[in-house]
């Protein structure tokens, strides 16, 4: 959130600026003038940053998103027991998996000629002429 942000620095910023003041008016002696001014400018940052916390506190968080980039093979999700990439090959029966995770979000890139699988690839055969074998 931007915004948010944006917020927060300036109060940061203004805070640190009438620190400075009030150290300046501590050393010329007005001391109830700077007692004031710090119980203002304090009250108001807060009630800013107040602001900031409630919306950041209820503001919906995004969907989480997938974003798989692969040269020959792309798979968003599982690619548990697949065979994947030119002659590629899967044998024997399937080995019990557990399903991933979810959720998340998930950026996964390969190269020109590789396999890019964003969740699990349990029992799998990856690439080029790559065989899984199982009895």
């Amino acid at each position: 959130m931007v915004v948010a942000r944006w917020v927060s620095g300036v109060c940061a910023v203004a805070a640190l600026l009438v620190t400075a003041g009030l150290a300046v008016m501590l050393v010329m002696g007005r001391l109830n003038e700077a007692s004031q001014v710090a119980g203002v400018v304090g009250a108001v940052l807060s009630a800013a940053d107040l602001v900031v916390s409630v919306v950041a506190f209820f503001r919906t968080a995004p969907d989480p998103t997938r974003r798989v980039w692969g040269g020959k093979v792309a798979v968003a999700g599982d690619a548990n027991g697949a065979a994947l990439g030119e002659g590629a090959e899967v044998v024997g029966p399937a080995s019990t998996h557990t399903p991933g995770a979810g959720g998340g979000q998930v950026d996964v890139k390969s190269g020109p000629d590789g396999v890019a699988v964003g969740g699990n690839a349990n029992d799998a055969a990856l690439g080029k002429r790559s065989k899984r074998t199982r009895s």
